[in-house]
């Protein structure tokens, strides 16, 4: 993994680490249970590495980022506060990252992972949004055009033994 990714990585992961357990703690696990999602990141990392585990973490991150398009910019600067406090990313800054990955891909006109269909797909399904009929378009083409290329991971596997 490059140093690049590692930075990445580590930065990722504190946002995560400090949504998770300081700003929105999770109601369902305790912090010691095994699928507590801070938990389940470190197994993913110790289990597959770091890569595979950054991949995860950016699409849990998506889901957040999913999640807060909808707050108010009042509420988007407390929550940019606290996180600048305990030394993690900002949410304005994820969602700027974000939007200059979205506009790249839709500039280059292609998919090229799950984390990037996650992307485009939730834009495709944020209703509040205001796209003109040629963005949706061509957002469509490109997830149709993802989803037909084989071996996509999201893709249900077959059991084995089954044809």
């Amino acid at each position: 993994m490059s140093e690049e990714k590692l930075r990445e990585y580590g930065e990722l992961k504190r946002f995560f680490e400090v949504w998770e357990t300081q700003l929105f703690p999770n109601q369902f696990f305790a912090p010691d249970h095994p699928h507590h999602p801070i938990n389940v990141l470190a197994a993913i990392e110790q289990r597959a590495g770091r890569s595979r585990a950054l991949t995860g973490l950016k699409q849990a991150i998506g889901d957040i980022l999913e999640g807060v398009q909808d707050l108010a910019p009042g509420q988007i600067a407390q929550l940019d506060d606290a996180l600048r406090q305990a030394g993690a990313l900002t949410l304005t800054l994820l969602l700027a990252r974000q939007s200059k990955v979205f506009k790249a891909i839709l500039r280059r006109g292609q998919i090229r992972n799950d984390t990037e269909f996650y992307l485009i797909s939730a834009a495709l399904s944020d209703t509040s949004s205001v796209r003109s009929e040629t963005e949706i378009a061509t957002l469509g083409s490109m997830v149709a055009a993802y989803e037909a290329r084989p071996n996509n991971s999201f893709k249900p596997k077959p059991l084995r033994g089954s044809a």
